[in-house]
């Protein structure tokens, strides 16, 4: 303990455990090697996968699909637009509905100059007034049913020309994700170079880190109090006198009055 100028102080040192010292001397020791080593290190081997070679045969074969298109969607597209201009409204464009005409026009012309035939009338105006009437709405039948049909294919046509169109970009849609596929190991490789990188940068740090946390502990400690000093007055005058008449008796003075003297100077000391 020591006094300063109305105050005191007192400090008081606190020790590790005597057993404990060996042990933490050891583990001080280790947590310097460890920091002076290299490591740790990093993973040696690359953090990514790359492609299967089933993948990239896939992979090759849709780049080549996309770039190309489909053959069969080239063909649909050429029907859809004859469809669209109505190139199938002229019944000359369609054969089989020809030879259908041709064969009932037939049937029917038998039919009618039989008839006549067996009136004795065969080849009169009124046989080829009743046969021209006959293949005359043979061929509105026939080819109006035709003209008919051939409108609702327009129609639908019509319908599925915007779904049509949109086909276009299912190959351009195909190729992106080629890309994308290929992109996303590009940037797993370029992932790994800067772990790698980070990695160095920050290993000192991570050793100073590890190495604090390893002797930063509270082993043993010193702490100071400071009080200030109050004095007492009765306690003052009654040390002070003793000390005052021992030195009046050490003066070896036969006169009593030096003994009271010193008595009273020492209790105001």
């Amino acid at each position: 303990m020591s006094k300063g100028a109305g105050e005191a102080r007192t400090v008081s040192n606190v020790e590790p455990w005597e057993t404990q010292i060996p042990y933490l001397q050891k583990g001080f020791e280790r947590a310097e090697g460890l920091y002076n080593q290299a490591g740790p290190s990093y993973f040696p081997g690359q953090t990514y996968t790359d492609f299967s070679p089933q993948t990239n045969t896939a992979l090759n074969r849709a780049e080549a699909r996309a770039l190309s298109g489909s053959p069969l969607m080239g063909q649909a597209n050429t029907e859809m637009m004859k469809q669209l201009k109505g190139d199938y409204l002229d019944p000359t464009s369609n054969p089989f509905i020809t030879n259908l005409y041709n064969k009932l026009a037939g049937d029917v012309t038998s039919g009618v100059q039989s008839q006549f035939t067996s009136a004795g009338r065969l080849g009169s105006g009124a046989n080829q007034e009743v046969l021209a009437g006959a293949l005359g709405d043979l061929g509105t039948q026939l080819y109006g049913q035709n003209y008919m049909s051939e409108r609702g294919n327009m129609n639908n046509a019509l319908m599925a020309a915007p779904q049509m169109s949109q086909t276009d970009y299912d190959d351009i849609l195909r190729l992106r994700q080629v890309g994308a596929e290929r992109e996303g190991l590009q940037e797993s490789a370029l992932a790994d170079a800067m772990n790698r990188y980070q990695y160095q940068q920050a290993l000192p740090y991570e050793k100073l880190r590890n190495y604090q946390a390893a002797t930063g502990g509270s082993y043993g400690q010193t702490q100071t109090n400071v009080q200030p000093l109050q004095r007492n007055l009765a306690a003052g005058l009654l040390s002070g006198g003793l000390a005052g008449a021992e030195m009046g008796s050490l003066m070896q003075s036969t006169n009593p009055y030096f003994a009271a003297g010193g008595a009273l100077l020492g209790a105001f000391m």
